[in-house]
């Protein structure tokens, strides 16, 4: 499952290390910073960080057929190299406040998936989530629970009043999640990218806005 994430009902209990709040305060002109570790009933979401390349290469390695069609940059995700450098990235972005990569990890250590806030807007402010769980875990809620926590995070914490999410109109599963949660379904964004192929493809546009009912 993945809704186009970024490029290379359990309320979450929210964990900041010391490091990081002091990280984040040598920061000059920093912007909101959302929590570094949080904690839903069955998992665990921890920002990207230095060093994750390994277990995130195990988790795609196990869902890269699934992926392929849906990620134009699908080549580069069975890359030890490319996927620790964008761990590297991901780490530094968060700081920055620039976007937000958390990786989903289950008690045991196992890294199951990934969610994201990214295309941030903070004249609205909005911004667009994209996440994915790794094939072998489908099926049982998992997607739905680290997701809601990402949202709650940027309502409550970023303070967002619009969060987007962009699904091709052929990943079923995908949008089929974000419309249990409560998105609405506002278009297609006819031929607007490449698939892994090389194949023009449409994608499915959902809007979260904070004012309206869920």
């Amino acid at each position: 499952m993945a809704a186009r994430p970024l490029h290379p009902s359990h309320r979450p209990t929210i964990v900041n290390s010391a490091a990081d709040r002091q990280t984040a305060q040598t920061m000059t002109e920093s912007p909101i910073q959302p929590p570094h570790e949080i904690r839903t009933e069955r998992l665990i979401l921890r920002s990207a960080r230095a060093g994750d390349g390994p277990a995130l290469r195990l988790a795609i390695g196990v869902s890269l057929n699934e992926f392929f069609p849906w990620l134009s940059f699908s080549a580069q995700l069975d890359d030890h190299e490319t996927l620790e450098r964008v761990s590297q990235l991901a780490q530094s972005k968060f700081l920055e406040g620039e976007f937000y990569v958390w990786r989903v990890w289950e008690p045991d250590g196992l890294l199951i998936g990934t969610v994201d806030l990214h295309s941030t807007n903070r004249a609205v402010p909005s911004c667009e989530i994209g996440y994915w769980l790794r094939s072998d875990r489908t099926g049982r809620g998992l997607a739905q629970e680290f997701v809601t926590a990402a949202i709650e995070i940027a309502q409550k914490t970023l303070k967002v009043e619009r969060i987007e999410a962009r699904c091709d109109v052929r990943n079923e599963r995908s949008w089929r999640l974000v419309e249990r949660l409560g998105f609405a379904f506002e278009g297609i964004a006819r031929n607007d990218d490449r698939d892994a192929a090389g194949e023009l493809c449409s994608t499915k546009v959902y809007a979260l806005v904070r004012s309206a009912p869920r």
